[in-house]
């Protein structure tokens, strides 16, 4: 029997590093209440609920000023838990929708409006490959809102998606570490890849260590990774939490603010915390 999903650790702890004001944590989930937004299907029954005052309460602690939410795959692609959590925040909230082709160019105007600002894609949760044409049609017709498209790729797979991705007419959001293997060294194959495309029309996530890493915290094979990044692309750096950590299982409590103390980890420069933190999120995001 499978083991359901682990979640955060509730009691965050105060983290030593304080961040910048303004700072963004550009990958968190709002799921549920059941009762108010229904899960998409029997077999997201069983998945955590990790409700909008809950995010709130971690990231007073933390000191996350802004927050980018990530719709829940545990919803569809209904986005009502994410657009009620988004028009209810006391604070600036962007996120990143879950979209049918069938969506319509006024729905993308009003999601628009709302603060959307990016469509994600994630082969490495759905077991089957990118669906190339109908992320060229999507790309076609987000590119005139001036939203990215985010992608969940897994250990190796960027490679053969590459040339596809930087001949896109978007930016393209590499989520968590761009899937890499943090068991290679910098002179892997996907490790270049990430560079070379971070030197195109590409930006990169450091977010989910715990989901990466072959070590327990602090996760030094895959901050060494994200500090090496850091070095080679300054500019198209952001950083995030995946709060509610919905694919860790038990024991593994993920605490949030184990992962800020993780951040001089991947960049000891106060300007360089600052461009992960601050100002490439609100560059990508649209925070004013």
């Amino acid at each position: 029997m499978t083991n359901p999903p682990a979640g955060p650790d509730l009691n965050t702890k105060l983290p030593g590093y304080k961040m910048p004001r303004d700072a963004c944590d550009c990958h968190v989930h709002v799921i549920g209440p059941v009762d108010r937004f229904p899960f998409a299907s029997e077999a997201r029954a069983k998945a955590i609920e990790a409700p909008k005052e809950s995010l709130e309460i971690m990231h007073r602690k933390i000191g996350a000023d802004r927050c980018v939410i990530v719709h829940a795959g545990t919803h569809g692609n209904d986005l009502a838990v994410t657009l009620d959590a988004m028009a209810t925040s006391y604070r600036q909230v962007r996120a990143v929708a879950k979209v049918e082709e069938s969506i319509t160019d006024a729905r993308l105007l009003e999601l628009t409006a709302a603060g959307f600002r990016a469509v994600r894609y994630t082969p490495a949760l759905d077991g089957k490959p990118v669906d190339r044409d109908a992320v060229s049609r999507i790309a076609d017709r987000i590119a005139p809102l001036g939203w990215h498209i985010l992608f969940l790729f897994r250990g190796n797979d960027l490679p053969e998606y590459a040339e596809f991705l930087s001949s896109l007419p978007v930016t393209c959001l590499l989520d968590h570490f761009g899937g890499i293997d943090p068991t290679g060294s910098t002179e892997q194959e996907t490790y270049q890849v990430i560079v070379e495309l971070l030197g195109k029309n590409c930006w990169i996530k450091l977010s989910a260590p715990e989901r990466l890493s072959s070590e327990a915290y602090p996760f030094e094979d895959i901050t060494k990774i994200g500090a090496s990044i850091i070095k080679a692309a300054p500019d198209r750096v952001i950083w995030g939490t995946d709060w509610p950590h919905p694919s860790v299982l038990p024991p593994a409590l993920t605490n949030d603010g184990d992962l800020v103390d993780l951040i001089p980890a991947y960049t000891k420069d106060p300007a360089l915390q600052r461009k992960l933190l601050v100002d490439n999120p609100a560059r990508l995001y649209e925070f004013y």
